[in-house]
């Protein structure tokens, strides 16, 4: 009769990847099971901020190659990380270096589909859509004033809800330097929202709603 397995080693194929500790050194060691484990945990989130940094009208398959370029980074890179326990705010970083270079591609890519009067090409009307979904889409039209690294570390801070010291940690900055470029970016999308009709309404909505509270 074969002798019973250990429950605690039929387990341990799951349980190994559960905490950061686990999943960090199953990375280093380039273990197939942890990089499954950190896709299964991590993707949804990574994909949710890929759509709030690119903001709506990306590309879904332009969205999907970033996400498993985000990874391919995460996996290559994944021995420099000195505390397993930062393994989020790493990804995260990661996350937002590819998207600065998504947002430089397509600015390029703008100026190259300029015309030859220097005016953009005509392009198909949108379809119809809801006032909301309107009032984001020109939201999202303002931040493209910003740098790509201005525009990063303000949507992290304003949509994604980081601290201002997780903003400068993935961004590579000194909080006082995240914060100086947050202010500066915060007066200039606020200039543009005053100044957009649409926009406006909303904002002042919301001011409106806040004091009844």
């Amino acid at each position: 009769m074969t002798a019973a397995i250990p429950l605690r080693v039929l387990r341990g194929a799951v349980t190994d990847f559960d905490t950061d500790e686990g999943l960090v050194a199953g990375l280093r060691r380039g273990d197939a099971r942890a990089e499954l484990a950190a896709w299964n945990r991590f993707s949804a989130r990574v994909d949710a901020t890929l759509r709030r940094l690119l903001g709506p009208g990306h590309d879904p398959q332009a969205r999907e190659d970033l996400l498993q370029e985000v990874f391919i980074r995460f996996f290559a890179r994944v021995a420099t990380l000195r505390v397993p326990a930062a393994v989020g705010g790493f990804l995260t970083g990661i996350t937002i270096h590819v998207v600065h270079g998504e947002l430089a591609r397509r600015r390029r890519r703008s100026w190259l589909r300029l015309t030859s009067t220097g005016s953009t090409p005509e392009v198909a009307t949108p379809p119809p859509c809801t006032e909301a979904r309107e009032a984001v889409l020109r939201y999202y039209q303002k931040l493209e004033v910003l740098s790509p690294k201005d525009r990063s570390i303000f949507v992290a801070r304003t949509i994604e809800g980081l601290t201002l010291a997780e903003v400068a940690s993935v961004h590579g900055l000194s909080v006082s330097t995240a914060q100086r470029r947050l202010l500066r970016a915060t007066k200039k999308v606020s200039l543009l929202v005053r100044r957009d009709p649409v926009l406006s309404g909303f904002a002042d909505a919301g001011r409106a709603e806040g004091r009844g509270a």
